[in-house]
């Protein structure tokens, strides 16, 4: 089972020996797509590439393309030449930062929700770009495999807006955003939860029914957290509970990293953890504040490493690496 972790590029400095003895694959985080080439100018990260390289040779080190709210994409994509000239600029990253390949991150093709381009015809023309990529990849590494992941939102949203039996084709594996499955859009709730619905488990099934080999999977946690606020207690400690103050914006929007969750909140100042055994997701209530928060602990990543192996997927990855230097969900991952 692998392991993996997205990485802020400003944070790569800070990966040390304990990550590196850990992690199998690291995807820096983000590369943007600007009039139709990688936008990806970071002049520390070629050094910190070949110290964890140094230290660990097996390790993959990807460039994410994209995040929530990255467009471009979509009118990128929509011309053959718009297509080449952004898989030359991915082959030349790969050169000159010495990556071991390309994780795109499109949030999402045919959608719209981030404020970004989109359009029907994006459902093909994912389909082109990433065997455009596979092809350049290969072309200028045919001695060396060149990875190729995307991140894939956690529905059937998702799998309706790709073809999925043809990208499966070339690509290394699919990471599931298996994290903000519930916020602000819904009651208060797990939005990393293994099982139930939404969940992990859920999802894979919908992806491998849709034509995606298990192996090819991998699952992801959350190393942050979502925080609801107003929500009454209900007799369920705030669990499935609604935000009950019209004027509150902020309710299910994102909460403190787990290295904050552990100073300051699990069991303490008034924040009473649970765990829900039947979805395997923790959370906080707080009965003062009426505050809820849904995040992964050690007993749920645990939970989510040992659901891969026992499923065979390809591994666990996290978002993200930043929210836990204390490293204790990490460890609990390995």
């Amino acid at each position: 089972m692998k392991k993996a972790a997205y990485v802020w590029d400003w944070y790569l400095k800070s990966v040390d020996e304990r990550d590196i003895a850990v992690l199998d694959i690291i995807n820096i985080a983000f590369g943007k797509v600007r009039d139709s080439v990688l936008d990806f100018d970071k002049p520390s990260v070629p050094a910190e590439i070949a110290r964890i390289h140094a230290a660990k040779p097996e390790m993959k080190i990807l460039l994410s393309i994209g995040g929530w709210g990255a467009g471009g994409f979509s009118v990128m994509c929509r011309t053959a030449e718009g297509i080449a000239k952004f898989a030359a600029s991915c082959t030349d990253a790969v050169e000159k930062y010495g990556l071991d390949g390309i994780d795109l991150d499109w949030e999402y093709p045919t959608i719209d929700s981030a404020g970004i381009d989109a359009d029907p015809s994006d459902r093909q023309n994912f389909t082109l770009l990433l065997q455009a990529l596979r092809s350049a990849l290969d072309t200028a590494y045919p001695d060396t495999h060149k990875m190729l992941t995307i991140a894939a939102g956690a529905g059937q949203y998702y799998i309706d807006g790709v073809e999925i039996p043809e990208i499966t084709k070339v690509l290394d594996y699919i990471s599931l955003m298996t994290y903000d499955m519930r916020g602000a859009w819904s009651p208060a709730g797990h939005h990393t939860a293994l099982y139930g619905s939404p969940s992990a488990d859920e999802t894979v099934r919908l992806f491998h029914q849709a034509g995606v080999p298990v192996e090819k999977l991998m699952i992801g946690a959350a190393f942050y957290s979502r925080k609801w606020t107003n929500i009454p207690e209900g007799g369920t400690h705030g669990l499935g509970q609604r935000c009950d103050n019209p004027e509150d914006r902020e309710s299910g929007m994102f909460g403190p990293g787990f290295a904050k969750l552990a100073e300051d909140y699990i069991d303490k100042n008034g924040y009473t953890a649970f765990f829900d055994e039947a979805c395997g997701a923790s959370y906080l209530y707080n009965e003062t504040e009426r505050t809820f928060i849904s995040y992964d602990d050690e007993k749920s990543v645990a939970a989510k490493a040992e659901y891969a192996e026992k499923n065979g997927l390809y591994g666990v990855m996290y978002w993200e690496h930043s929210c836990d230097p204390t490293r204790r969900l990490m460890n609990a991952l390995a």
